[in-house]
């Protein structure tokens, strides 16, 4: 199968390995690095993704949408959430329409507020799926075990995903739960800054388990909002992803909180941001103001907002955990 990804961040870069295991895949990954292109067309490697690891021969990297999108059987979105409005903008005269288009960037935008799967149905004619799960890029990479949970409507385009996918390694369990799905994938990240703050406090494991619990009774009432179904509450997208992105430090929002949990300074701070992705970071700025004005009571999500952009103590995630319940 001929499969277009466009994004070469290091998850979707860890999709492309994946996908290359069937050699009868080929693979087309787009990026707007030039660099980063010079680099493979060089040595066949992309160090600054993955350092050292050879890019499998049935997968080739362009900046052209043109080579991205030619005769391809299905296209993944991928790249960051505040780039998906302009790059579906640039491909909608590109992409064939018939085409099913896979979506696994997580995230809601900053400037609209809009959910990954909106921004796509709002420029796209093409028939999509949202992809989300816990799955760090390394493991990815590595095809260990994982799962994912597909929100998809269209029966086709649900089976041709399933077929991509079709590794005794990867699980995927169908939804059509997509405001669920991709609320799950992008509010983790927030959490995940709450878990690290408590690690760079000096907090252990049954505190993480005590703020955790809490967390997926905020996160339950958050869907409840949005209608979601029970099951998607219970899923690999929102149980499963909230685990391993909350209790591990290849978790770059955990690990950032992790630094504020341990007074860090301003300028380590600033200097692990420049250098990183903090998903966790904007996504709080406008799940923020999503939930003031859907007048929803998230009470750490509240207190987590004060720690990152009010310069409040992040003690004060430990009192707001410890409070006794007054439901």
């Amino acid at each position: 199968m001929k499969i277009g990804i466009i994004g070469t961040g290091v998850f979707s870069t860890s999709i492309a390995l994946l996908l290359a295991n069937n050699k009868e895949n080929q693979i087309i990954l787009w990026s707007e690095n030039e660099n980063l292109v010079e680099e493979y067309k060089k040595n066949k490697k992309l160090n600054s993704i993955f350092k050292e690891k050879t890019v499998p021969k049935n997968i080739t990297v362009t900046n052209s949408y043109d080579e991205a999108l030619d005769q391809v059987e299905i296209v993944f979105l991928m790249t960051s959430v505040n780039y998906l409005d302009d790059v579906c903008k640039d491909i909608k005269h590109k992409i064939n329409p018939l085409i099913p288009v896979c979506i696994g960037t997580k995230g809601i935008a900053n400037d609209n507020k809009k959910m990954v799967h909106e921004i796509v149905h709002k420029h796209l004619k093409n028939k999509f799926a949202l992809l989300s799960g816990p799955t760090f890029a390394n493991d990815v990479a590595k095809s260990d075990p994982i799962g994912f949970v597909l929100a998809c409507k269209d029966k086709k385009t649900r089976e041709i995903i399933h077929t991509v996918f079709s590794f005794h390694s990867v699980f995927i369990k169908d939804s059509t739960d997509f405001a669920g799905v991709a609320i799950c994938g992008c509010i983790k990240n927030i959490y995940a800054i709450g878990s690290g703050i408590l690690s760079g406090l000096g907090y252990h494991e049954s505190t993480n388990a005590l703020y955790l619990t809490k967390v997926y009774d905020e996160i339950g009432e958050i869907l409840y909002k949005y209608k979601s179904s029970l099951e998607t509450f219970h899923s690999l997208a929102c149980f499963g992803d909230l685990l391993v992105t909350c209790t591990s430090n290849q978790s770059r929002n955990y690990t950032y909180g992790e630094k504020l949990g341990k007074n860090g300074s301003k300028k380590a701070l600033e200097k692990y941001r420049k250098e990183n992705t903090i998903e966790g970071i904007s996504t709080l700025e406008v799940m923020h103001k999503i939930i003031k004005r859907k007048h929803l009571k998230c009470p750490i999500l509240d207190v987590l907002y004060k720690i990152v952009f009010q310069e409040e103590s992040p003690k004060i995630l430990i009192e707001e955990i410890t409070k006794i319940s007054t439901k």
